[in-house]
């Protein structure tokens, strides 16, 4: 029966071990009644972003969320686009206060990232244990930065300000890095100083070094340094990347690889260059691509490998010399020897084709201006054409002037929905009262935290137009100002057709 009993137990242990929920609590008293959505970043291949949970903010400002998570994982709590992030662990409970949107530099329709406070953390817990390091990491970066990089880093300038040095703190961060910095000489002395620096570093963190995940975001953040300070590329792959396994949710791990492997499937000699066009557009076989690296030492390890491609065929998708329908078979043909890396290559396949012709738009509600929810899949038997804009922004009102003369033409065949991007629904209602003359199916955008991602929203003003099954009907959608109307002659025209019907020997009589 003991025996039973410890089985028992072991089992559930490992169930928890897997997936764990996690506990975020806290308050936001200047965003009662707004929306707090927490988001995990998919992979940092793809930064697609998943939503894990939303809520409404009370009246007195709590909120309360709970997800499950298997490993430890950064997420991102957002509300209205003011972003900060949280390194969760399975199991555990954090005590967060959002700041007051005055401590931030606002962005307007752009994200925000804030510092979130937190409340009774352990001196182990990974966000004190980052945030710490971080600290020490763009002290370091600030004062010796310009001396070795300034003219010897592509892109020193982009990635200061990715981090925060000289900007602002961000515990999280994407290098902007475009070249082997290694090629490159060092001023002499540098070795020293970052040498000195590790040591300091293992001094004052070593005996945290037993959580795994924060090792190795320590680790990779100085392998950055080194691979700028000039680093032999085969020892650097030797000593971070050969057989080890990827650390494909730690943010420091995948910001190396990204600057190591950066233009992975461009920068190669003329002959490797004419194999992997070869594999992408005439074979459009990612197993052949991949085998092409094989000999390549710093790509040796065969997952690591796969991860290159990847990344590589991410980045060249707006390549001339690579067919977008190339790459997308290339990438839809990746094995699912890992399933990890397989996932990782939909990941980039979805982002690359989203909102592209004839993608199937996912289903939202948002609230229109009744306040009534109004849901895509509602109202998909017709074609529509949305609109996004902003109370603030000059160029997305004009847009909307316009859009009201086509309403009047053309509302009988299609159905016009302007999306409002403002960060304050009073505003929104403010906006509405004094354009009575607009008589457009009105939408706020707050109500889906999800909404940019679904559009493929990166600026306003912007237009979709969806086809009467709900699918995107151009690649690139033309705003009213840029001659939308000649695709809504062709609907009127189609309609009429339709409505007509066959001609038969009696109507021609």
């Amino acid at each position: 029966m003991y025996k039973y009993i410890i089985a028992f137990s072991l089992i559930i242990s490992s169930f928890l071990a897997l997936a764990g929920e996690v506990i975020i609590e806290g308050k936001a008293p200047e965003s009662a009644g707004k929306t707090i959505a927490v988001f995990i970043i998919s992979d940092y291949i793809s930064e697609k972003r998943e939503l894990m949970q939303a809520v409404e903010i009370s009246a007195n400002g709590d909120f309360l969320l709970n997800f499950d998570v298997k490993e430890t994982r950064v997420v991102l709590l957002s509300i209205t686009r003011v972003e900060g992030l949280i390194y969760v662990e399975p199991g555990k409970t954090y005590h967060v206060n959002f700041p007051s949107e005055k401590t931030a530099e606002i962005k307007k329709f752009d994200r925000t990232q804030i510092e979130l406070g937190f409340e009774n953390l352990p001196a182990n817990d990974l966000n004190v244990l980052i945030r710490n390091f971080n600290a020490d990491f763009i002290s370091f970066i600030n004062k010796h930065f310009y001396d070795f990089a300034i003219n010897e880093y592509s892109g020193s300038e982009a990635y200061l300000k990715a981090i925060g040095a000289k900007t602002q703190q961000s515990d999280l961060y994407k290098t902007a890095g475009k070249a082997d910095s290694s090629k490159h000489a060092v001023e002499n002395g540098f070795s020293q100083v970052l040498t000195n620096f590790i040591l300091d570093i293992s001094s004052k963190y070593e005996q945290y070094y037993s959580i795994a995940y924060f090792e190795d975001y320590v680790t990779y953040s100085i392998a950055e340094l080194e691979l700028m300070a000039g680093k032999n590329r085969i020892a650097f792959y030797r000593d971070y990347f050969m057989s080890k396994s990827l650390r494909l949710q730690n943010p420091a791990y995948m910001r190396c690889f990204d600057i190591f492997y950066n233009n992975f499937l461009t920068n190669q000699s003329k002959e490797k260059q004419s194999s992997i066009a070869k594999a992408i557009n005439v074979e459009r076989n990612a197993d052949l691509l991949i085998a092409i690296f094989e000999g390549d030492s710093t790509a040796l390890s065969g997952q690591v490998r796969m991860l290159a491609v990847i990344k590589g065929l991410n980045e060249i998708y707006f390549n001339k010399n690579y067919s977008r329908g190339s790459i997308e078979q290339t990438l839809n043909s990746l094995g699912s020897d890992s399933k990890e890396l397989k996932f990782v290559a939909d990941n980039v396949l979805s982002e690359l084709r989203k909102c592209s012709e004839g993608w199937l738009l996912e289903d939202f509600t948002l609230v229109d201006q009744n306040e009534q929810k109004w849901r895509l899949s509602e109202h998909d038997d017709v074609t529509t054409y949305f609109l996004f804009f902003a109370s603030w922004n000059n160029t997305a009102l004009k847009e909307m002037q316009i859009m009201k003369n086509l309403k009047e033409k053309y509302g009988k065949n299609v159905q016009f929905v302007a999306i409002n991007m403002d960060d304050d629904y009073e505003t929104f209602k403010k906006y509405m009262q004094n354009n009575k003359e607009q008589k457009f199916t009105y939408l706020y955008a707050a109500g889906d935290p999800l909404i940019t991602e679904k559009f493929n929203l990166r600026t306003i003003p912007h237009a979709v137009m969806l086809d009467d099954s709900g699918h995107v009907m151009f690649s690139f959608t033309r705003k009213p100002s840029e001659g939308i109307q000649m695709d809504f002659d062709k609907i009127v025209q189609m309609s009429n057709q339709k409505q007509q019907g066959p001609k038969t020997w009696k109507d021609k009589n």
